[in-house]
């Protein structure tokens, strides 16, 4: 499976994506993940919004291609809210890398 960084930007205010996607449409969102019930598979989020930065937010995906990236983001309606720069990534675990060096 491929790894990728999405790097989102707001299409509309951080907070009219607050109110649309609210606590019950993301536990949704989650379980959809958890389940496999996505072409692709985001793992991880980072949104700054709260600490003062409401120009970003990142995502990790793990998908077959890009395509069923953005497929899964238009499935659950994110595409109206965010962009999408879809970037296929390489992962390196330093912590591993330590530990292999002895």
């Amino acid at each position: 499976m491929n790894m990728y960084i999405v790097l989102h930007t707001f299409k509309k205010t951080p907070q009219e994506f607050a109110e649309a996607f609210t606590d019950e449409r993301m536990t949704e969102f989650a379980r959809a993940m958890a389940a496999g019930q996505a072409p692709a598979k985001c793992t991880k989020t980072w949104d700054p919004t709260s600490h003062g930065r409401e120009d970003y937010m990142f995502c990790l995906w793990e998908s077959e291609n890009p395509k069923n990236v953005e497929a899964a983001l238009d499935g659950f309606g994110l595409l109206e809210y965010l962009t999408a720069d879809i970037m296929q990534v390489d992962e390196t675990d330093w912590e591993q890398v330590a530990r292999a060096a002895g």
